[in-house]
């Protein structure tokens, strides 16, 4: 795969039709190398096809430069949602191991927001395999987005609740929350004080929000702090609460109820709080009414179905006839 680096050069290329990867700081490197199994499939499917693959850095002005020509089809592999003719957004999807590969963007701006799900139309044989394979694996090596505390032995105590914080709220451009983590934090706390809470940080989570957390927890003799394996707060929780974090995805596997307090593309299988009110009401009565939701069903109808997954076989025909519908090859 060929790195353009300098305006010069994108400039000066003279290849046809290309497929250009517009990649950020994070995967430039990782996808130059070959390190990632979708790349490098998709590149060897493409070269067949007769179509060369490039990598630019997003945002640069080789990027820009390479804009210009409008034969191209362009993979946007960073958080940079949006519509436009000829692209697509490629990035790891809630679980390592599967790949968005979308229209509109990632996660919360993925197409994945507006899909109805059906139970119905999911083989339940099917759903039920992948979801144990994926789920087992997952719990049982305690893998998840980023490392874990190490399990551990004595379960921990019974919580109503684990709200799982995040720092999306001063961001700029498109708000995502519905609710501020002190609405999270204190609507739990408040809703029954001799119910034991746990409150999960996110690793990146800056000094001054970890202040404001804690200053928070200490109104609350019923709210703990806790740096456990996420997989350990959401198998002793009745409830997770988050706003867009993947943990809410996460804790799917372990068919708990999810309330979410944001725009997330995982929405149908969770109860969404767009108030204080309706986070008052999922704590009353969230576990009873996704009891019967059918997990498996839409693990399966979600990844295995939506999301591309590297390592099976013919993971380069799936993805190039997504290419090749939005193209119009």
């Amino acid at each position: 795969m060929d790195l353009i680096d300098s305006p010069r050069g994108a400039r000066r290329l003279r290849v046809g039709r290309a497929i250009v990867i517009h990649a950020d700081a994070g995967w430039l490197e990782r996808i130059a190398e070959g390190h990632l199994d979708l790349f490098r499939k998709l590149e060897a499917k493409a070269a067949r096809e007769g179509w060369p693959m490039l990598l630019v850095a997003h945002g640069s002005r080789e990027a820009a430069e390479l804009d210009r020509r409008p034969e191209d089809i362009r993979l946007i592999c960073a958080d940079a949602p949006g519509y436009a003719p000829r692209t697509l957004h490629v990035q790891p999807s809630y679980i390592w191991g599967f790949w968005h590969l979308d229209e509109l963007g990632l996660r919360a701006h993925s197409s994945l927001r507006f899909g109805g799900f059906c139970a119905d139309r999911v083989d339940p044989g099917k759903a039920r395999y992948f979801f144990d394979g994926v789920s087992g694996y997952m719990l049982r090596e305690n893998i998840s987005g980023r490392p874990q505390e190490v399990r551990v032995h004595a379960p921990l105590q019974g919580a109503r609740a684990t709200v799982f914080c995040q720092e999306i709220e001063d961001r700029p451009g498109e708000r995502l929350h519905h609710l501020t983590t002190e609405e999270m934090i204190r609507t739990c706390a408040e809703h029954d004080r001799e119910a034991l809470i746990y409150v999960k940080l996110h690793p990146a989570t800056s000094k001054p929000a970890r202040r404001t957390i804690m200053d928070i927890t200490r109104d609350y003799p019923n709210v703990k702090l806790s740096e456990a394996s996420v997989h350990d707060l959401i198998e002793a929780s009745d409830l997770v609460v988050t706003q867009t974090s993947a943990v809410g995805f996460e804790a799917l596997m372990q068919r708990c109820a999810v309330v979410t307090c944001g725009k997330v593309d995982y929405w149908q299988a969770t109860l969404t709080a767009r108030r204080v009110s309706d986070l008052r009401e999922a704590l009353s009565f969230g576990p009873e009414a996704m009891a019967e939701f059918p997990f498996a069903r839409f693990f399966y109808w979600y990844l295995g179905q939506r999301c591309l997954e590297p390592a099976k076989e013919g993971v380069e025909t799936r993805a190039w006839a997504r290419i090749r519908e939005k193209a119009l090859l």
